[in-house]
């Protein structure tokens, strides 16, 4: 509550450098032992031959299209081809890096307080929502992960199932993943027209997990409850969330 509280209080740029700050000193270990970083960089997929979890979502229509066609494009194309070794960790923030204009971002759709506005940077969300939904059934650990507080979206509109969201705010929230198979994975992206596509693929072969959705509605909430259950039966609480939404 007070560190809230002082985030809204404080001016701008001192609340980005305080976060940043936060981020580094936990990055560099000296809180106590943490994953390493995956950096970036393009790796040949032919070291990579089977190919653990094969997602395509449509871009659909919206406000600021083309501002988040091109944001989808210049996150996907610093996320493809990233290579986790074993016991890294993928940050999404480390990899695409801070939204800005001077960055190439452009003004995209955001969704602040149920609202629709243009941000530079907007729709970004989509991209970590497929990573994060290709990292859950490729069987990655979930070190960071945050959902949207609001459900706006009706069965039609939804390009992923919901619970399987991440939103990102630089530099607050962020997306991490940590791989941890004893050999490296792959990540891959693409943007085809107005189809995002993402990969996970791996020098072995290995049994993804099963991904189960329980969905409940209430009084104007929704939650959402996520297991992930491993070839031996075994079932793991990956989330459970609860989203506002507005009721028929």
């Amino acid at each position: 509550m007070l560190r809230r509280l002082a985030r809204t209080m404080a001016p701008g740029g001192m609340r980005v450098a305080v976060a940043r700050a936060r981020r580094a000193l936990d990055d560099s270990g000296l809180g106590g032992p943490r994953p390493r970083l995956a950096a970036r960089a393009d790796s040949p997929p032919a070291g990579f031959p089977h190919r653990l979890v094969e997602l395509v979502q449509e871009i659909k229509g919206s406000a600021f299209l083309e501002g988040k066609l091109a944001n989808i494009r210049l996150g996907a194309a610093r996320l493809d081809g990233v290579v986790v070794a074993p016991g890294e960790m993928l940050s999404f923030q480390a990899l695409v890096g801070r939204p800005s204009a001077a960055a190439g971002f452009q003004t995209g759709r955001s969704i602040r307080g149920g609202e629709v506005a243009g941000e530079t940077g907007g729709g970004l969300c989509q991209l970590s929502g497929i990573l994060y939904e290709a990292g859950l059934r490729a069987g990655l650990e979930i070190a960071e992960r945050h959902p949207h507080s609001r459900d706006l979206y009706t069965e039609e509109e939804r390009f992923t199932p919901l619970g399987l969201d991440a939103t990102v705010v630089w530099p607050w929230k962020d997306l991490r993943l940590v791989n941890p198979y004893p050999v490296a994975l792959r990540f891959g992206f693409t943007v085809r027209e107005r189809v995002l596509s993402a990969s996970v693929c791996a020098p072995v072969q290995l049994p993804p997990p099963a991904i189960e959705i329980e969905r409940t509605d209430r009084e104007g909430r929704r939650k959402v409850r996520v297991l992930r259950r491993t070839g031996d039966g075994a079932a793991e609480l990956i989330s459970d969330d609860f989203y506002t939404f507005m009721a028929d």
